[in-house]
């Protein structure tokens, strides 16, 4: 029997090795892909140049879109390292309990916050922790009034949505709490993640 399909909408995202992040960067704007290059603030992998294709359907279907792109970036040399599928939270088939959680180990939701810091980060980072979060940058991101763009990633595993969610308020209320700028804050729930562990080291998730 198959498995949940989380018929929806969904962003698939591609990281391509940490050292073609240039000829990453020409490709996506010769063929209008999104393109990000995220450092994370530590960790074993802390480049982690990215493609995001957006998708509607089933996760059979973004799958099949993903595998199709993997293939494409092989075929034009660059070596794709991790593929994840995250599904926005009111999709179908989206965990409501711990319980139904439970039943889908390697799924998790994850949360990003994007922040205007002045100054040290360490303040930031330490808070962070706290809620199962780390920091990040899009190092193709400047500001013009001096502050830096980050972003905050919590995730949350073994719990249902309304439990995550409280848990992304909380971290939404201590950033504000704390004086930090929240410019942008989106919820995700995590349905494929074929190399969690280019992320050692960055986040300890509660």
């Amino acid at each position: 029997m198959s498995g949940p399909e989380f018929r929806g909408v969904f962003d698939i995202h591609l990281t391509v090795a940490a050292d073609e992040v240039g000829p990453l960067g020409d490709w996506a704007r010769e063929h209008g892909v999104k393109f990000t290059h995220i450092v994370l603030e530590r960790g074993t992998a802390p480049s982690q140049p990215m493609l995001t294709v957006r998708g509607e359907g089933t996760l059979g279907a973004q799958r099949t879109a993903a595998a199709a792109h993997t293939a494409r970036l092989r075929d034009e040399g660059f070596r794709v390292v991790r593929v994840k599928i995250e599904a926005a939270p009111w999709n179908e088939d989206v965990p409501q309990t711990a319980e139904a959680a439970a039943a889908m180990p390697g799924r998790y939701f994850e949360h990003h916050v994007k922040v205007a810091v002045r100054g040290d980060l360490a303040p930031l980072a330490d808070l962070a922790v706290v809620h199962g979060a780390h920091v990040s940058r899009n190092a193709r991101r400047q500001r013009d009034d001096g502050s830096h763009e980050r972003f905050v990633t919590q995730r949350c595993r073994g719990v249902g949505l309304a439990t995550a969610g409280r848990r992304f308020e909380a971290l939404l209320s201590d950033l504000e709490g704390h004086g930090y700028a929240v410019l942008e804050a989106e919820r995700e729930y995590v349905v494929h993640d074929d190399n969690p562990g280019i992320d050692h080291g960055w986040i300890e998730e509660r």
